[in-house]
């Protein structure tokens, strides 16, 4: 608040970014670990609706005035709400969208304003093995459990899959990820895979602190697995989605 009234002294000039994926490929797992670190601010899926900012973060406040221009003027929020005035020791500031968020007629000049500004880099978290995003989703519509934080063994669900519905998810997550790499192919952009910074984090993320122009410094996961199980004990009709998937372009999820 006192930044914002101009009481303290402040700064843009950080580096900006954003966090861009699909739900279930590990980007609350980068945004937790990217905030433990004291340099970066990375906000939530600010977009994600209309009835409320998703800040996501300790000390954002939703104000009628603010909840206003959110929804009217997302331009002008971003420019004056979320890449605001941060005190110095802030080297980096961002924030998650996902493909299919700021799709509203007039949350669409959202997607323009972070195409046209070239400074903002991107970070863009996938999943290597997609039927696992796939599992996940089901998994948590089930539980309605979004997110692990205690870090404590969950209970263990079965489920089963539909061909066509996976088929579908897996041909719509290649083309968002293609897409989207070509609609930001003029920034400066790396690409993250959840499998990658589940295995080793210290050294994912020291690739990405480089990216975003911070110190190397030690970050700790805020967000845990969720489930451990192997998808052939997860999902009650595995054998038979493996064969039907057998000799298509997505067998290799099938390979434990």
């Amino acid at each position: 608040m006192a930044l914002d009234l101009g009481l303290l002294d402040g700064y843009k000039d950080y580096t900006r970014f954003i966090i861009i994926g699909r739900s279930r490929s590990g980007s609350n797992f980068l945004r937790g670990l990217l905030n433990s670190h004291k340099q970066i601010v990375v906000l939530g899926e600010l977009f994600q609706n209309k009835t409320a900012i998703g800040w996501a973060y300790p000390g954002y406040l939703q104000t009628q005035r603010d909840l206003a221009m959110f929804r009217q003027e997302p331009v002008l929020f971003l420019e004056t709400k979320v890449f605001k005035r941060f005190p110095r020791r802030v080297l980096a500031v961002g924030f998650k969208i996902f493909y299919y968020h700021a799709q509203d007629e007039s949350w669409k000049p959202v997607w323009n304003y972070l195409v046209e500004q070239k400074k903002i880099k991107v970070v863009h978290i996938k999943r290597k093995n997609i039927l696992r995003t796939h599992l996940s989703r089901k998994l948590a519509n089930m539980t309605d459990t979004w997110v692990n934080t205690s870090g404590n063994h969950q209970n263990q669900r079965v489920v089963s899959l539909d061909y066509e519905e996976c088929l579908l998810d897996f041909s719509q997550t290649r083309e968002w990820e293609n897409s989207f790499d070509q609609y930001f192919c003029d920034h400066e952009k790396i690409e993250v895979f959840y499998e990658d910074l589940a295995r080793d984090h210290p050294s994912e993320m020291g690739r990405i602190q480089e990216f975003l122009g911070v110190e190397r410094e030690e970050v700790n996961p805020q967000t845990f697995k969720q489930s451990n199980q192997p998808l052939r004990q997860a999902i009650s009709n595995y054998q038979e989605l493996k064969e039907r998937f057998t000799g298509s372009s997505w067998e290799p999820f099938f390979e434990e």
